[in-house]
């Protein structure tokens, strides 16, 4: 019996030291406030120097999908090349230094080109492609929402002026890198989903000729 018991009282002062360790770990892990994530997620405009990232679009209209493509962004620097997927094979691409773009077939024959500006008027989700340009983007909305969940911290982002849309960032618990980028206007949603991507690593400048 008194070594039953001791058994008892070993266990119970495991669990005891245990439950104060995780307390005083959950004592030493800030909460992430809404200023934290803005100002680590405005960091990234002077740290990215090259991302490589797939990624994968839905566009739906009052919640039914309309559309889903996939693409693979490279940008380093200023450049930036966007290739358009299907089945993992690239289907057309296209090369910018963000004053023209200049749109290729899969062989490499010219399509057209056109001014940058012009371009991204076009799409839906213009966010994709202003990565390490968040300071301005946070300059000309008002931060509506942030979030803390599982998934990561969630921006939610409106237009100071002008055009009325929703514009939101789900950042990445680690780094506060978007992971996810959302733009809602009028019915129409455009959902951006960020694959496999690296951050700062070697880009070949071959690519972007």
């Amino acid at each position: 019996m008194l070594k039953k018991s001791r058994h008892i009282l070993t266990y119970l002062i495991v669990m005891l030291l245990s439950i104060t360790v995780f307390a005083n770990e959950n004592k030493s892990k800030p909460q992430i406030t809404k200023e934290t994530a803005v100002k680590k997620f405005i960091e990234w405009d002077k740290q990215l120097n090259t991302l490589d990232t797939f990624y994968e679009q839905e566009t739906s209209f009052e919640g039914t999908l309309i559309s889903k493509t996939f693409g693979h962004l490279i940008k380093l620097g200023q450049n930036i090349r966007l290739e358009t997927l299907e089945e993992g094979k690239i289907t057309q691409y296209a090369l910018t230094d963000k004053e023209i773009i200049h749109i290729f077939s899969e062989k490499g024959n010219m399509i057209m080109q056109m001014p940058w500006e012009s371009w991204q008027k076009s799409q839906q989700n213009k966010a994709l492609f202003d990565f390490g340009n968040y300071e301005k983007i946070l300059e000309n909305h008002k931060i509506e929402n942030f979030e803390i969940s599982e998934n990561g911290y969630l921006l939610v982002l409106t237009p100071k002026e002008g055009e009325i849309y929703t514009l939101s960032f789900l950042l990445n618990k680690h780094n506060f890198f978007p992971k996810e980028i959302n733009l809602s206007n009028e019915g129409v949603t455009s959902k951006t989903t960020l694959q496999k991507t690296k951050i700062n690593k070697n880009v070949s400048k071959e690519i972007f000729k």
